[in-house]
């Protein structure tokens, strides 16, 4: 914390210090213009639009009411232009009084695009027709207006090549996000997210959970910190070209985010509230309690089951899913202040965010505030920017495990239990009421609500992220630039599992106490050369050096055999007995030096070249440093003179080249680690000793992942770019892949981290925005972004494959279900084909013989019958978990004063491993008097037969969902109260249809499960739920 205190102190100092500089230099006399912005057709105000005077830095951004007031402009002839995303960017020569105020309007037409936007793209901005390679922006506000709750669903189908998967329903839940495939089998494949200049870390903020009887839950997402109402732009750079100034970290693609600013004027405030409810919208079909009790009597008239499997049965009917599940309430509140004088600014802004899960016992509690100033001093020359966040965030875990034991946690009893029990008993001879269970067993089912109430697991998190940063004109065309950065996370995570719960019990009650903290330092400092030309030639020259630090602390305690539960864990000393405690810290740091130059002539042609050399910790001795270049260039066909007739009002081709880097491995993979290892104690006399053993082996030869990529892109324009999109083609080449393998023996331990394979992703993307319809009283704009990505692994260092992904639930240890085979994609299903049942009931599967050469290659496959036991060549492949295509499809507009909003998103030709149906659609969960799902009972799978994994279980997971649709109202306060600016009333459902083949909960999975790189398996996920939410935004 000290860290933070001292950076938050300079940040204070900072801007006081600015203030008392820009008090005592004198500022020549400036004048002021004020005004109003207005949509063209409907003279509605338009508000979040930047009016700034060209040559200067001076700009305000209009409010709710389309207002602004722009102070402390020179006098005379002035050109100002106002501009936001969507609308045409209109100019006006304003003649400025000397000493004097002039009032001007603004009326904006809409368009589906807008050439001279200017888009943020790393390390400062560029006009949009001037971008060479591959960006995407998403308009925040229109993604605002389906209230999202946290900032990944901003850019959710909208924009291409940018696949986003819900790790699950849960409150909070991370999401996986793949720009143009992943590119990596072992190190990560997500992208890297910037915040207002400062790389932002993506790991979990807090430790670990205790998984019951498999994996712990999943981590919540860490951009929870995040208050969506807050962001102003989101961009994300796609290619090799367009994210190489990053170096380093941009394998995966890159994410800004910017944040809003103030603005010149008085103080405006913005109020807006939202309520609402999520449920569970699809079911899994399991027996009731008469089913079950119909089944269990007809086996044992058929004498499959002992006539006492009857006396086991209760007179209960519970549906464990309905009582597990539940209506969840959300509440959101923010508040923001804005304004500011000509040489300074600020905004502020207060949430509160409280969603419970749709599931009992859990939810997510959020509590943020962040303030951006900005002041300038000696007549603009000198610029100071702050921007800080802090949150604190509160979770209440549920004990689910997507990789479940025996036991497993609250999904795997809901549907295990016999529904013939009830959720609770009382004894007749105390009174009390406590939760039924069947009795212990590391076999037996646990009661789930029982589960869900009794234990706990709480996290906490503490998130300060800021920023401060100096910029100073050199001279007119040169500017240097100094920005410091810090990222700090304190997180904690307590659980208890009680003595009086069928879990606890087994430890006689078991507390954890454990703590994490990261703590992530950045400091940039950049040269910008911008010389003035003609209008018809234009440069941008940037350079700079970046160091950044990332330090992460973790301890965990753990004590068991508790004399009582009313501790919980809060009194670690209670315990009897103290379990070994861990500790562990890493540190990690990047180097690197970069350089830009964007270059543009007669507005038709662009060129951009980046440089980056990185040097980073975690690699060997012998390839610490890596070098990243990217040229990229665009020609606007358009403003040639054969193409200025026709539909086309802008044509521009595209290209480019680059190489980015991963590091996404952790420290020290390069050298020998060493760790206490509790097998090797020895007794010293009476003391015992925990020895000391090597822990992994060294590889000095450690390097980069590298990716090549390759971009060629055409960007169009129709009917003065009311119709607009773009159409692109990539291949991106990943070489010296990281990944854990054998080495020979003898070694310190039996595996290392190499660099081995190639991976190539290829793909086409391609999106169209127009402006549908524009009357006086009516706006329809709609668009959709398309993508497609083929990823194939190239080679495994001459390995014919790996084995990766294994089945969960009992009866499935060691049963693999994917591999990762040259010349085909991550993600591939591998396993026996099921051909039907014989008499009996027995599950069937293909069998053949296959014949090969003298190296071992398959030169013949022919089907030779069916089989009860498939091995070796009976396991073919059944399919990939990767979508043949995306597709997102958005519409907004207005009539009169209401808005509206549609987002419909479309997956389709991914497989699914149905593992919930592998593990519960058979009726031999009977056998331990455990439910099942109905489909079983007309399946002619003997009760004796076992689940076996095979092609049976892998379905179709293509999808459509309807994934928001939006209606407000706004109100015009000025006319009906003479109060405020402005207020706008709304209604938002998410989640609202879901259309699939999938049988299971829900086609959109991410697996968290062991392995390299699984994907596409679904073993009841926390279901994602259908939320409806309604809100009021206030002005003033």
């Amino acid at each position: 914390m000290a860290d933070v205190r001292r950076f938050a102190l300079a940040l204070v100092v900072g801007l006081l210090s600015s203030t008392l500089l820009s008090a005592q230099t004198p500022v020549p006399p400036t004048d002021t213009i004020t005004g109003r912005v207005l949509d063209a057709v409907t003279q509605q105000p338009v508000a979040d639009v930047s009016v700034f005077v060209e040559g200067t830095r001076r700009g305000a951004v209009s409010g709710a009411d389309g207002t602004f007031p722009l102070g402390g402009v020179p006098s005379g002839s002035q050109t100002v232009r106002a501009r936001r995303i969507g609308f045409s960017a209109p100019v006006q020569i304003v003649a400025v009084p000397n000493n004097g105020s002039v009032a001007v309007v603004f009326a904006l037409d809409r368009q589906a695009a807008v050439l001279q936007e200017v888009v943020t793209t790393g390390y400062g901005t560029q006009r949009r027709l001037a971008i060479t390679g591959s960006v995407a922006t998403v308009d925040a506000d229109q993604a605002r207006v389906a209230v999202p709750t946290n900032a990944t669903q901003l850019f959710e189908g909208r924009a291409t090549g940018v696949q986003v998967t819900q790790n699950s329903g849960e409150p909070g839940a991370g999401a996986h996000i793949l720009i143009r495939g992943g590119t990596s089998i072992s190190a990560s494949n997500e992208p890297l997210y910037v915040i207002d200049g400062v790389a932002v870390s993506n790991d979990q903020t807090e430790p670990a959970g205790y998984g019951i009887g498999g994996d712990p839950p999943l981590p919540r997402n860490p951009l929870n910190m995040i208050n969506p109402s807050d962001i102003q732009s989101v961009t994300i750079l796609k290619d090799a070209a367009a994210t190489a100034i990053y170096g380093a970290r941009a394998a995966n693609g890159v994410i800004l985010i910017e944040t809003k600013k103030g603005n010149v004027g008085g103080p405006s405030i913005e109020y807006n509230f939202s309520a609402g409810g999520s449920s569970n919208p699809r079911h899994l079909n399991v027996l009731d309690g008469q089913q079950y009790r119909d089944f269990i009597a007809s086996q044992v008239a058929l004498g499959v089951l002992p006539a006492s499997a009857l006396a086991g049965e209760g007179a209960a009917n519970t549906n464990w899913e309905d009582a597990v599940m539940r209506n969840a309430p959300t509440i959101n509140h923010d508040l923001s202040f804005a304004g500011g004088s000509a040489n300074t600014q600020y905004r502020a802004s207060l949430n509160y965010f409280d969603q419970e899960g749709a599931v009992i016992a859990n939810g997510l509690r959020r509590y943020q505030a962040r303030v951006n100033g900005t002041h300038q001093a000696m007549d603009g020359k000198l610029r100071l920017g702050l921007n800080l966040t802090g949150s604190h965030v509160k979770n209440d875990y549920l004990p689910w495990d997507e990789n479940s034991g025996f036991e497993g946690g609250v999904f795997v009893n809901m549907v295990n239990f016999n529904p013939t029990h009830p959720i609770t008993v009382t004894d007749p001879a105390t009174g009390v009421t406590s939760y039924f269970e069947i009795g212990p067993g590391s076999q037996s089912v646990r009661n789930p609500v029982a589960i869900a109430n009794q234990i706990l697991d709480k996290g906490a998190s503490d998130r300060t992220l800021g920023n401060i940063s100096t910029d100073y004109d050199i001279f007119q065309s040169l500017t240097a630039r100094v920005n410091v950065g810090v990222d700090r996370t304190e997180g904690a995570r307590s659980i208890y599992l009680p003595r009086i719960s069928a879990f606890g019990a087994n430890f006689n009650g078991l507390a954890q106490r454990k703590s994490r903290d990261e703590t992530a330092k950045q400091l940039q400092t950049l040269l910008t050369f911008h010389p003035t030309f003609a209008a018809s030639r234009e440069l941008d020259i940037v350079g700079g050096y970046e160091f950044s630090q990332n330090t992460i602390n973790e301890f965990g305690v753990e004590t068991r055999n508790y004399l009582t539960d009313a501790f919980t864990f809060n009194s670690l000393g209670s315990g009897n007995t103290l379990e070994p405690p861990y500790a562990f810290k890493t540190d990690s740091r990047i180097v690197s030096f970069f350089g830009r130059a964007n270059a543009g002539l007669l507005e038709k042609y662009f060129l951009t070249f980046v440089i980056r050399k990185d040097g980073a910790s975690q690699f060997g001795a012998n390839h610490k440093w890596a070098t990243f270049p990217a040229i990229s260039g665009s020609w606007r066909l358009s403003q040639e003179g054969f193409m200025r007739t026709g539909p086309l009002s802008e044509l521009r081709l595209r290209a480019g080249w680059g190489k980015q880097g991963n590091p996404a491995v952790p420290p020290y993979s390069s050298l020998i680690l060493l760790g206490a290892d509790g097998g090797s104690r020895y007794a010293f006399g009476d003391q015992p000793v925990t020895g000391v053993t090597p822990q992994r082996n060294a590889n000095p030869d450690l390097k980069w992942e590298e990716t090549a990529q390759t971009n060629v892109a055409l960007d169009y324009g129709i009917l003065n770019n009311r119709l607009n999109g773009s159409l692109e083609y990539y291949v991106k080449n990943t070489h010296d892949l990281l990944l854990t393998v054998q080495v020979p023996q003898p070694a310190v331990v039996g595996d290392r981290l190499e660099n081995i394979g190639r991976i190539r992703n290829k793909g086409v993307e391609f999106s169209l925005d127009g402006l549908v319809m524009q009357r006086s009283a009516l706006t329809w704009n709609a668009g959709f972004v398309f993508s497609h990505d083929k990823n194939t692994v190239v080679d495994l260092g001459g390995r014919t494959f790996i084995t990766d992904a294994r089945a969960s639930g009992q009866g499935q240890s060691n049963q693999d279900t994917q591999r990762i085979i040259p010349g085909q994609p991550l993600g591939t299903f591998f396993g026996p084909i099921f051909a039907g049942w014989d008499a009996t009931g027995r599950q069937l599967f293909n069998h053949y013989t296959v014949t090969r050469d003298a190296n071992g290659n398959e030169t013949s496959r022919v089907l030779a019958g069916t089989t009860l036991a498939p091995s070796g060549d009976d396991y073919v492949i059944l399919g990939d978990a990767n979508p043949k295509y995306t597709l997102g499809l958005h519409t907004n507009g207005n009539f009169r004063s209401f808005d509206f909003s549609v987002l419909i998103n479309r997956v389709a030709g991914q497989k699914v491993f149905n593992n919930t149906a592998l593990v519960y659609s058979t009726k031999s969960n009977a056998l331990q008097d455990k439910n099942f799902l109905s489909s079983a009972l007309t399946d002619p799978t003997s009760i004796h037969d076992p689940a076996v994994y095979s092609s049976r279980w892998i379905e179709n997971g293509s999808f459509t969902r309807l994934a928001n649709i939006t209606i407000g109202y706004t109100f015009d306060m000025p006319q009906f109260t003479g109060l405020g600016r402005g207020a706008r009333a709304y209604i938002s459902g998410d989640n609202l249809g879901l259309w699939t083949p999938y049988s299971g909960y829900d086609p959109e999975v991410h697996s968290q499960l062991p392995g390299i790189a699984p994907r596409g398996i679904d073993y009841l996920h926390y279901p994602r739920p259908r939320t409806w939410t309604g809100g009021l935004r206030v002005a003033f």
